[in-house]
């Protein structure tokens, strides 16, 4: 499974790592374990992603390890791309889940590039990627590779893992939690990384103005097809005027996803580009918001997905709110 990449690691030196745009701590766990480990065995290896990395994330990288895309000159991005022997695509495998700027600048050296994800795959990833939709984590699959390459751990990979882990299983809640994850937990947690302090920079960091946002964004939930489909919005003025980062209401959608009967739910944010991001969650297998999702050209997995469409906010909300009556 690992043949390709584990070749590339003991034969190249020089490596650059990215993860999606709108970053969680899955891609950046991920991908800063890797280049920990890389960095270990005398490799060169740079970090390089869509978007600058959001305050939420920044206990994962203290020492400023990751570079945004969109703060760098079109020059030197093609600079540190062309420099790579190698890239490594962490946490999706479809291009444009890079963003409309590196996107297009990674395909155009798809040659050298390389996926390691375990969302569902669309076809056409190079020869060699590895995608197991199976994993819970990307962090899951990162651990694999360093185990079938029999790379030591250190409290700086064990860490970033965890906390990757923890992320895409909702601290070990969510279905995808299986015996190998707690196999990994528990073998990560024998370094001393805090696992009360990752859960709490990941899921109990509210700002006061995130809490009075929240009440806002509450005050917006409606229902439809019998109460299974649930729904929250957030306007580009209900954040402005509160100051809230677009990254800071990730959570918000799991406040409403705990309703009873509700089996599905949506969360959508007004972007600053005339666009609205949804975030897509299920709670039965009957609902695959992945596929809801990619009908908008979004995408992610069956219980968690997400997508971008441009539009008017009440616009979007009724198109997207008809097309899952088929599930419902």
């Amino acid at each position: 499974m690992w043949e390709a990449i584990k070749k590339a690691i003991e034969t190249e030196d020089c490596f650059l790592l990215c993860t999606h745009r709108d970053p969680d701590a899955d891609g950046v766990g991920s991908q800063l374990a890797l280049h920990h480990a890389l960095r270990r065995m005398g490799k060169s290896a740079t970090v390089l992603n869509p978007d600058t990395l959001p305050h939420a994330l920044r206990f994962l990288d203290p020492e400023g390890v990751v570079v945004g895309f969109d703060s760098l000159s079109p020059e030197e991005s093609a600079r540190r791309l062309d420099q790579a022997e190698r890239i490594f695509f962490i946490d999706a495998g479809i291009w444009r889940r890079l963003g409309p700027l590196m996107g297009p600048a990674v395909q155009a050296r798809a040659d050298k590039v390389l996926i390691i994800d375990h969302h569902p795959s669309e076809g056409g990833a190079p020869a060699g990627s590895v995608q197991r939709e199976s994993a819970s984590s990307s962090g899951e699959m990162v651990y694999d590779l360093f185990e079938s390459m029999g790379l030591p751990l250190d409290e700086r990979t064990a860490f970033c893992l965890y906390s990757a882990i923890a992320k895409d299983t909702g601290c070990f809640r969510f279905e995808n939690t299986t015996h190998r994850v707690f196999e990994i937990a528990s073998r990560l947690t024998r370094f001393d990384i805090g696992p009360h302090h990752i859960y709490d920079y990941l899921f109990e960091r509210w700002s006061k103005n995130s809490v009075v946002l929240l009440g806002q964004v509450l005050g917006t939930l409606a229902f439809a097809y019998d109460n299974r489909l649930a729904w929250i919005s957030m306007t580009r003025r209900m954040r402005e005027e509160t100051g809230v980062p677009v990254e800071d209401t990730e959570n918000f959608i799991n406040i409403i996803r705990s309703i009873d009967p509700v089996q599905a739910c949506m969360f959508f944010r007004e972007t600053d580009d005339g666009k609205v991001r949804i975030s897509l969650r299920s709670k039965t297998p009957q609902v695959d918001v992945n596929l809801l999702a990619g009908k908008f050209g979004g995408g992610g997995h069956k219980r968690a997905s997400g997508v971008q469409i441009k539009g008017e906010l009440d616009e979007v909300i009724r198109r997207v709110v008809e097309a899952a009556a088929e599930y419902f």
